[in-house]
């Protein structure tokens, strides 16, 4: 094990707290630990580490591919419900087209769009954008 201390510390290490200690350190009684330890770490993380090293190579189509299962149940879903929403009987509720004009001024207060696009209130390029547009 490497052992992270400055050498010009006044203090150095701790001697006495370091042989204390030893008797934790796997290492102590078997000399090898942390070699096969590493080995046995990496030999169990090689099947993630392959599984992420292809989930960096994967393409769009991948990525839909495996959202398909999914997806597409939640898109058959979504299709059937507008599908009885679109069937349903339509004669219960009567729908009235709005105009423009009334869409941009409904449940608006103030001035409606036509008091003030009045003439007499604007000038020239406004009157020209209200008649062309």
């Amino acid at each position: 094990m490497h052992h992270d201390f400055d050498p010009n510390d006044d203090l150095g290490p701790d001697v006495e707290l370091a042989e204390a200690f030893a008797h934790f350190n796997p290492e102590h009684q078997n000399p090898n630990y942390w070699l096969r330890f590493r080995r046995w770490i990496l030999e169990n993380a090689k099947g993630e580490l392959a599984r992420r090293r292809l989930m960096h190579e994967l393409t769009v189509g991948d990525v839909m591919t495996s959202w398909a299962k999914t997806v597409v149940p939640v898109v058959l879903l979504a299709a059937v419900v507008a599908g009885l929403l679109l069937t349903r009987d339509q004669s219960a509720v009567p729908v009235q087209p709005m105009g423009i004009e009334e869409l941009l001024v409904s449940e608006v207060e103030g001035q409606i769009i036509p008091a003030a696009l009045a003439p007499s209130e604007t000038s020239d390029a406004v009157a020209f954008a209200s008649e062309v547009f």
